[in-house]
């Protein structure tokens, strides 16, 4: 079979892989199909790639037991298999974050993975100028001192991480790039000098996923979080 290339990119940030793909870096994955509507051509489609799972556009055509094969950093390339496929199909304002989540197995199973409880992982606290990190769970924070004007940013960060993260229904990779963004915001606040474009960049992807926390239970708090982080 030949493969097809990946379809055009809108670019203009409308679904998922022009939003999240453009902080966090795209794959192109050639999928296999597998027993699940096997006259499926073999295909490549962007996706983005975390260590256990590939998310691509809501309408990518993939199945559970399908083949995913992609470009090796260390040379060569990564096969793994779709254990378990999630339709998160958002709609609305939120209608950017709507897309396919894929478990990724090194074996060809067609049966549901056991899903690990989410815990939540970083948190942010400000005290006036200075921003406390707490990593994965740590008991002891990292203390930080924020540079002068971006105080109150720092702070509308930290509160909407902990809006998203007590927020039920939200997918766990949309929670994890949330805190990476909004580490990202706080290490770059705590600069001497810090570079505004990179946090521009980094904060669509804040509101992009407290949005959907608005959506999901979270209401006025999450909806009046959106309009602070703006810089």
């Amino acid at each position: 079979m030949v493969s097809l290339k990946p379809p055009p990119r809108s670019g203009d940030g409308t679904n998922f892989i022009d939003q999240f793909g453009s902080t966090f870096g795209t794959k192109d994955v050639t999928v296999t199909p597998g027993t699940e509507r096997p006259e499926r051509p073999v295909a490549t489609y962007p996706a983005v790639i975390t260590a256990k799972s590939a998310q691509f556009n809501v309408d990518t055509p993939i199945y559970e037991g399908d083949g995913l094969e992609w470009d090796d950093p260390r040379g060569g390339r990564m096969r793994r298999f779709a254990a378990q496929v999630d339709v998160n199909d958002a709609g609305g304002a939120a209608a950017s974050l709507a897309h396919v989540r894929v478990e990724l197995a090194t074996t060809g199973t067609t049966a549901p993975q056991k899903r690990v409880p989410r815990v939540d992982g970083h948190v942010i606290v400000v005290n006036g100028s200075n921003v406390n990190i707490a990593l994965e769970g740590a008991t002891i924070t990292q203390q930080i001192p924020v540079s002068a004007g971006y105080e109150a940013l720092a702070d509308a960060v930290g509160k909407a991480l902990a809006v998203i993260e007590r927020t039920e229904g939200i997918d766990p990779d949309e929670i994890e790039f949330a805190r990476e963004a909004a580490t990202q915001v706080v290490e770059e606040a705590a600069k001497a000098e810090p570079d505004k474009a990179v946090i521009k960049k980094a904060l669509p992807m804040l509101r992009g996923v407290l949005s959907a926390a608005a959506t999901s239970g979270a209401g006025k708090a999450a909806s009046e979080l959106v309009a602070q982080l703006f810089t």
